[in-house]
């Protein structure tokens, strides 16, 4: 669904790249998991796949797709919702005709809740009426509806409880895995995207002018079994449940 090759991207003002030469292939129903601190490259990686990477950025390589191929971004922050519209009237600014009371609509409008794993009542609430977890499932529907090839969600366990935030991961692995979706996840905790990523790419930023980005692509299997490089090995080392 995706080859990136030899990617270069560099932030005009910095010295270092943020990204070097990197190469690999999403395939239509994987889950990529995209690990990283503030400053390490994620949020430029997913512009440059989305085609919208600012002018403060240059981009060097290639990022090939099928033609037409429809690509969805569920935004970090429920901020992103109209506070002053219901759910339903959200939904269906997506479609062609926009008119919440016909029939056909509300099928698309139900249809894409329920894949969010929501139920269809919520498309009559109003963002403030919904739980955190809620309003994050909100924000796929909204993805969903558009039918996407590629869903790319932005940290979707920020300001997620622990409880809701593992459904979540789950329903974008189901969303990959049974619904033949390529789902990129741009997130910082490994423990969530260990159980549902096919691969994991982790970005390591430039620490200082003489420090190079760095950059790991491997698999939970890897990072679990101790056959990871050291960085993915910190993180996976850090977790509580391997304290000693």
């Amino acid at each position: 669904m995706i080859d990136i090759t030899a990617l270069d991207i560099k932030q005009n003002n910095h010295a270092k790249s943020l990204i070097t030469d990197l190469s690999l292939s999403i395939n239509e129903g994987e889950v990529l998991a995209i690990i990283g601190t503030s400053g390490s490259g994620k949020s430029a990686l997913i512009n440059a796949i989305m085609n919208s990477l600012s002018a403060d950025f240059t981009l060097k390589g290639n990022i090939l797709m099928p033609p037409n191929t429809r690509i969805s971004l569920v935004p970090q922050s429920i901020n992103a919702l109209n506070p002053t519209a219901k759910i339903g009237s959200q939904l269906i600014q997506f479609s062609p005709r926009k008119k919440w009371y016909q029939r056909a609509d509300k099928n698309l409008v139900n249809n894409a809740l329920t894949l969010a794993q929501l139920p269809v009542s919520v498309a009559n609430l109003y963002p403030h009426q919904l739980s955190g977890g809620m309003a994050k499932r909100a924000l796929s529907a909204l993805a969903l509806i558009q039918n996407p090839d590629i869903i790319i969600a932005d940290e979707p366990s920020c300001g997620v409880n622990d409880e809701f935030a593992e459904a979540l991961f789950q329903h974008y692995k189901q969303l990959a895995h049974k619904k033949k979706k390529t789902v990129i996840i741009v997130s910082h905790d490994i423990k969530y995207v260990l159980d549902i990523a096919d691969h994991i790419l982790i970005l390591q930023g430039v620490v200082n002018q003489e420090s190079l980005s760095s950059i790991e692509y491997t698999t939970p299997k890897k990072i679990t079994q101790g056959n990871s490089g050291s960085y993915s090995q910190a993180l996976w080392q850090a977790l509580p449940k391997n304290w000693n």
